[in-house]
């Protein structure tokens, strides 16, 4: 009887701790779209590529080059599905401004995942840029996000284009 008391007791003190419930949770969630070979509909994802993965990074209106966005990442997806047209993905993320993109991955996932940040920053020829979030009724080649809080937003598409020039 003691036993069932204690735990009694033990049961309705968790239960009134857990009041409050889970932290809302922010980010972003969307399809990243990877070309396919007009003929047979298969993926045409390039031999020098490893895989990709899609990136986030704090928005600053002052990149001047590929480097400086790259030290600016925040958070990325898994491993993209890349023998799939339409490869879906989310990123958790705080709130804040950020822009959204793809890179490929010139070297093997499992060789750069366990790498310091501020040791891949000095590395960007790790990284090729092959898709940038944009509006789709934009004319700019990027569109920054904005994340509140516990706000989730979907549709955050991306179309790949292994020529990507980034507009910074």
């Amino acid at each position: 009887m003691k036993h069932c008391l204690s735990i009694l007791l033990i049961t309705a003190a968790w239960l009134v701790s857990c009041e409050e419930g889970l932290d809302p949770v922010a980010g972003i969630e969307g399809v990243v779209r990877f070309p396919t070979d007009p003929l047979t509909g298969a993926v045409d994802f390039p031999d020098t590529l490893k895989g990709a993965v899609v990136v986030v990074a704090e928005f600053s209106p002052t990149y001047t080059a590929v480097d400086s966005f790259f030290a600016h990442i925040v958070a990325t997806s898994a491993a993209l599905d890349t023998t799939q047209a339409d490869a879906p993905y989310y990123v958790q993320l705080a709130p804040g401004f950020y822009f959204v993109g793809v890179v490929g991955l010139t070297k093997p996932l499992a060789e750069i995942l366990f790498m310091p940040l501020d040791s891949l920053a000095q590395h960007p020829e790790y990284f090729k840029p092959i898709g940038l979030y944009h509006l789709p009724e934009s004319t700019l080649g990027i569109s920054s996000i904005r994340v509140g809080e516990a706000e989730w937003l979907t549709a955050i598409d991306i179309d790949v284009d292994y020529g990507l020039e980034l507009p910074f």
